[in-house]
C-alpha cells in the first residue's frame, strides 16, 4: 500500500515540473521561428517574402562591398544567425565571400531553427566558366549577360567577374538587352554605368555603391527636342560632363544616284557633349552627304527596300588621348573617324571604300567595332571581319603617320576559324596584355560555344580565357568585355 502511495507521488512531482517547465518555457514550446521579412540594401529578393518559403534568389548581389540584411521583426528574445554569426539588432551588415549564400536561421531554441538561404547565384543567370588561368593581370572584368533565342527573355545581367571567371558583382535589369557596362574614374568618385536597349534609350549611371544616380538623354539643340540615348556606347567625364550618341530620322532623301528610290527615309547619327547641362558641341552625319556613298556595297539594297536605312551604324566613340579629339567607329561603312573636337571637322578616315590610308592586304578592315587610340598614338579595334574571305575575326593595332597618311599593322590576335560578326572589344592594359571581348555569332552554335573573354600577352599566349554558358539554340553574350583594375 505504501509503494502504492510512493509511486503516486512521484507522478505527481513529475506531473508539476513537466507542467512548471512548460510555462517558464512556454516560447520554446509555442514559438513561432518564422521570419516575416528579409530585405537586402544590395537588391530586391524573389519570390516575394513567404515564411513558408525557404530559398530565395536576389536581383543584385555583391563581395566587393559590405551591404546590410535587415529583419524587420528582430526580437533579442529570439536567437539569430546570419552565416553564422549571430545578430544582435533589427539591421546587420554583411560581407560575403564569393559564391558565398546567405544563410539566416531564426528560432527561440537551437534545437528548433529554421533556415532561410538566399542563394548568390541565380538559375537563369547565364554562367561564365574558367577555361584558362596562367597569371592574367590584376583587375575586374566588366561583362553585360542578354540571352538570344526563343522566346525572348524580358531580362539581362550586368557582371563584374573576377580572374576565375566569377560575378563577384551582379545585378539584374528588366531589359531583354544590355548594353556597354563600364567604369569611370571619376572627380566625382567611381562611376559606373550601362546602356539600355534603344526602345528605352538611357545611358544609366550609378555611383560607388551601384546605386542608380542618374539617366541621360541628348538635350534639345539645333532644332531638334529631347532624344533617347543610342545603347553602343557613350563617354562620362563626371557628373556634369558627357558625350551621348544617338540617331534621327531624315525623311524622303533622294538615293536614286546610289540605285535606290527617290524617297528614302535615312537613319542619321548624332553625338552630343554635354557639360553643365548645356550642349558644347553637336555632330551630325547628315552634315556630310558623301557618308552615304560609304556604306558597304552589301547595304545599298537598303536605300531601295529599307523603311529606314541604317547606312552609317555607330558603335564606339572615344578620345584621343593626345589630342582631345574623337575617334569614331561605324559598322556599315567599314571606317574609323577623327573628328575634330571644335570645328567638326572629319580629320581623317581609316578603312572603307575612300579611306585615306591606303590599307591594302591585311591592313584591310570589315565592320569594326570599338576604336581607340592609345597613348602612343596607335589606334586598336576589334575586326569582326564580316565581308573578308574567309570570315576571320580578330583584334587589330596600327601606327598611323597622319603626316605621310599611312599606317602599318604592328599587332593581330586571331584564333584561325573563330568569327563572330557583331558587337566585340579590344583594350589594351597598362601591362601591355590585350583583353578581348569576342562579341557573338547570331547564326552559329559552334562559335557561340567558343569562349567569350579572353586575355592575352604581347606575345599572342592566351593567359586568361572564359566562356559563357549557351542553351540548345540560344547564345549569351557580352556586348564588350572590359577590364579595370578597381580598388573597393
Amino acid at each position: 500500500m505504501k509503494s502504492n502511495i510512493n509511486i503516486a507521488k512521484k507522478s505527481c512531482y513529475v506531473l508539476i515540473l513537466i507542467v512548471f517547465y512548460s510555462c517558464v518555457n512556454d516560447g520554446y514550446i509555442n514559438s513561432d521561428n518564422k521570419l516575416s521579412s528579409i530585405e537586402l540594401s544590395t537588391g530586391a529578393i524573389y519570390p516575394a517574402f513567404d515564411p513558408g518559403v525557404k530559398d530565395y534568389y536576389c536581383t543584385s548581389l555583391n563581395t566587393l562591398k559590405t551591404f546590410q540584411v535587415t529583419l524587420n521583426d528582430f526580437e533579442a528574445s529570439k536567437t539569430i544567425y546570419i552565416n553564422g554569426v549571430k545578430v544582435t539588432g533589427k539591421v546587420t551588415s554583411l560581407k560575403l565571400n564569393p559564391g558565398e549564400d546567405i544563410v539566416i536561421q531564426s528560432g527561440y531554441h537551437p534545437d528548433e531553427m529554421l533556415t532561410y538561404t538566399v542563394h548568390y547565384l541565380p538559375v537563369e543567370m547565364p554562367k561564365a566558366n574558367l577555361i584558362t588561368k596562367n597569371n592574367p593581370s590584376e583587375g575586374y572584368i566588366l561583362v553585360s549577360l542578354f540571352e538570344m533565342g526563343q522566346p525572348a527573355k524580358d531580362y539581362s545581367y550586368l557582371g563584374i567577374l573576377n580572374n576565375d571567371g566569377f560575378p563577384v558583382y551582379y545585378k539584374k535589369v528588366p531589359y531583354g538587352a544590355v548594353f556597354n557596362f563600364k567604369y569611370f574614374d571619376t572627380p566625382n568618385g567611381k562611376r559606373f554605368s550601362y546602356n539600355t536597349t534603344n526602345d528605352i534609350g538611357k545611358a544609366v549611371i550609378m555611383d560607388e555603391n551601384f546605386e542608380e544616380i542618374k539617366r541621360l538623354d541628348l538635350l534639345p539643340h539645333n532644332g531638334h527636342g529631347v532624344l533617347p540615348t543610342d545603347n553602343h556606347d557613350f563617354l562620362y567625364l563626371d557628373d556634369n560632363h558627357y558625350i551621348l550618341p544617338t540617331y534621327t530620322t531624315r525623311e524622303n532623301v533622294d538615293m536614286t544616284a546610289y540605285g535606290g528610290s527617290s524617297s528614302v527615309d535615312i537613319g542619321e547619327f548624332v553625338f552630343q557633349e554635354i557639360q553643365d547641362n548645356n550642349v558644347i558641341f553637336e555632330w551630325d552625319t547628315a552634315n556630310f552627304p558623301e557618308l552615304l556613298g560609304a556604306t558597304d556595297p552589301i547595304y545599298y539594297a537598303q536605300y531601295a527596300t529599307a523603311g529606314k536605312v541604317d547606312y552609317f551604324h555607330f558603335n564606339s566613340i572615344n578620345i584621343d588621348p593626345n589630342d582631345n579629339n574623337f575617334v569614331l567607329s561605324a559598322r556599315h561603312t567599314n571606317q574609323i573617324y577623327k573628328i575634330n573636337r571644335t570645328t567638326g571637322a572629319i580629320m581623317w578616315r581609316f578603312g572603307g571604300s575612300d579611306d585615306d590610308f591606303n590599307l591594302t592586304g591585311n591592313q584591310v578592315i570589315s565592320h569594326p567595332h570599338h576604336a581607340t587610340i592609345l597613348p602612343n598614338g596607335h589606334l586598336l579595334l576589334f575586326d569582326n571581319g564580316v565581308t573578308k574571305t574567309p570570315r576571320q575575326s580578330r583584334i587589330a593595332e596600327f601606327a598611323l603617320n597622319v603626316t605621310t597618311m599611312t599606317a602599318s599593322l604592328v599587332f593581330e590576335y586571331k584564333d584561325e576559324g573563330r568569327y563572330f560578326d557583331i558587337m566585340g572589344s579590344a583594350q589594351k592594359l597598362s601591362n601591355g596584355n590585350y583583353l578581348i571581348g569576342w562579341g557573338g555569332n547570331i547564326t552559329s552554335q559552334t562559335n557561340a560555344n567558343k569562349s567569350d573573354v579572353t586575355e592575352i600577352n604581347a606575345n599572342g599566349n592566351i593567359i586568361l580565357d572564359i566562356s559563357f554558358s549557351n542553351n540548345p539554340n540560344s547564345f549569351s553574350y557580352s556586348y564588350r568585355a572590359l577590364k579595370y583594375n578597381i580598388t573597393f
